[in-house]
């Protein structure tokens, strides 16, 4: 019966191929995990931004629904009443006003509803993006 003899590397240490080997696994794995940080921290904040946003969105609504049908006609100094009531941070959200009749399909319909638009636009990641709302009011 022959006995097979295992030789044993006695060396003892870790060649540079290994090192080299745990290195480039080491620097993959903290890359994955510092690109799935980046991503969700991203998306975290933008998240926040929209939070922020649709809050100001339902003040501004919020404040339409209490107006009287008159006073949102001009929109001009309704928008900077309702920015400086809201301290709407202009750095950051830019609010548009629109009005619009409601009914358009005959000309000589009275006046007592209308739609107004509300639009709220922010910047994040260099890509505008914005929210906007249609809101009906009607003369009383």
């Amino acid at each position: 019966m022959k006995k097979y003899m295992i030789k044993l590397n006695k060396e003892k240490g870790a060649t540079a191929l290994d090192i080299s080997t745990g290195a480039l696994i080491f620097m993959l794995f903290t890359s994955v995990i510092f690109t799935l940080y980046i991503q969700i921290y991203k998306q975290s904040s933008l998240i926040k931004i929209h939070q922020n946003a649709m809050g100001y969105m339902i003040q501004i609504c919020e404040d339409i629904d209490m107006q009287d049908y008159g006073a949102t006609e001009d929109l001009d100094s309704y928008k900077d009443k309702i920015i400086s009531q809201i301290n709407l941070p202009q750095d950051r959200y830019t609010l548009t006003l629109q009005q619009e009749k409601y009914i358009d399909t005959h000309s000589d319909a009275k006046d007592i509803v209308k739609k107004i638009i509300v639009d709220i636009k922010y910047t994040f990641d260099n890509e505008e993006r914005n929210i906007e709302i249609a809101k009906i009011k009607v003369k009383e």
